[in-house]
């Protein structure tokens, strides 16, 4: 029993490695990396192709990095569980706020968004009833701290994605 195993033993061990060095060498072309885009030409034959380039953010007019970076750890210590800048996640999304609703509204809302609801103010109730009647909880932050997370929702409202002309 003991010269069987000698014999079958090295011989299926060299068939094993045999078989991967077989699908090492038919997938070799499909192992190596993906050219950079810079390496690529387009289909009409007019060069590389631009390379997506994050731009620069822009701050809105009235606000400052500090109350940019302020409003960001704001949103995302009461804001993210429920909403994001550009899409609807249990609330909706808040990008372009301040340019549907003034920011003495948006302040109340934040607030008390239930109070509003009550008074029978039409946009809270139409977003109200837009949100399966999801009441928004109240939020004891000040005004400042409030235009705070509007100028971190607008600035990331601004990024955006542009091309980068090819390189020569």
């Amino acid at each position: 029993m003991k010269n069987l195993l000698e014999i079958i033993m090295p011989a299926s061990l060299t068939a094993v490695a045999g078989a991967i060095a077989v699908c090492l060498f038919t997938l070799g072309d499909h192992l190596t990396p993906e050219p950079a885009a810079a390496e690529v030409s387009n289909c009409a034959g007019m060069g590389p192709l631009p390379e997506p380039v994050k731009q620069a953010q822009s701050l809105p007019s009235n606000a400052d990095a500090t109350a940019v970076a302020a409003g960001d750890a704001l949103f995302k210590g009461n804001c993210a569980q429920c909403h994001a800048i550009n899409e609807v996640v249990v609330g909706p999304a808040l990008a372009g706020i301040r340019k549907r609703r003034p920011e003495a509204w948006i302040q109340a809302w934040v607030k008390n968004s239930g109070k509003l609801v009550a008074r029978g103010d039409e946009y809270a109730v139409k977003i109200f009833n837009q949100y399966q009647q999801q009441q928004m909880p109240t939020f004891q932050l000040s005004d400042q701290e409030i235009n705070q997370i509007l100028d971190y929702v607008e600035a990331s409202g601004n990024q955006y994605m542009a091309y980068a002309p090819a390189q020569p």
